[in-house]
């Protein structure tokens, strides 16, 4: 559900008149989209490093013979020292991120007094994401039966419609697509699909994969 949809469904709580809320909406959304471009711009250049920073840290390097520390694949605007390890690691965050496309995790929700299945908050995701990677008593519980193959292959289909959509032009219907259906527990009681509450990292909640839906 994007932003604008959640927004709208509030509004319409107290409001009850679709004009007055699509004219809300019209002011909202521009702000809204400023302090998001905002934040990203102050993150992006937040991560910049300085050439004369870079190159320092080059030649602090060189002067201390670390050359096993400066791998050639890493980009020169890369902050150093940076070394194999930290090559590796960033490889696998790379992987990992493939996970986090909007509508490949979900989870049930309530709308209009209906349960469906939604995107999953971010929280959950980076929890979901970690679980389904992790090799450990708590991933496997998180995978239940269901093995690493098979939600690589579900992200590999779920991909392999995206570019079909984006080659002919076309949007392949949201419930069509394959997706990966959680249950959220929270508290220790498993929650109602006609649940509208948001989760945060604050939450004490526990993830399982209730069904690969592909």
């Amino acid at each position: 559900m994007s932003w604008t949809e959640e927004v709208a469904l509030i509004l319409l709580n107290f409001l009850h008149d679709p004009e007055i809320i699509y004219y809300l909406l019209t002011i909202a959304k521009p702000i809204h989209f400023k302090h998001l471009f905002e934040e990203a711009k102050r993150f992006h250049e937040s991560l910049r490093v300085s050439r004369l920073d870079r190159w320092n840290k080059t030649k602090e390097l060189c002067k201390q013979r670390k050359f096993n520390e400066m791998n050639n694949l890493v980009p020169v605007t890369t902050t150093l020292p940076f070394d194999n390890g930290m090559w590796k690691n960033s490889c696998e965050l790379l992987k990992s991120i493939r996970f986090m496309r909007e509508g490949f995790l979900r989870r049930k929700y309530g709308v209009n007094g209906h349960a469906e299945d939604v995107d999953l908050e971010i929280p959950l995701k980076i929890k979901s994401v970690n679980l389904i990677l992790e090799d450990s008593i708590d991933g496997s519980e998180f995978r239940g039966y269901h093995g690493f193959g098979s939600i690589k292959e579900a992200l590999d289909d779920f991909e392999m419609y995206q570019d079909i959509d984006n080659e002919i032009g076309e949007e392949t219907p949201y419930n069509e697509l394959p997706y990966l259906l959680i249950e959220v527990w929270c508290d220790g009681t498993c929650q109602s699909g006609y649940s509208t509450r948001k989760y945060t990292f604050r939450d004490n909640t526990e993830l399982y994969i209730h069904e690969i839906m592909n």
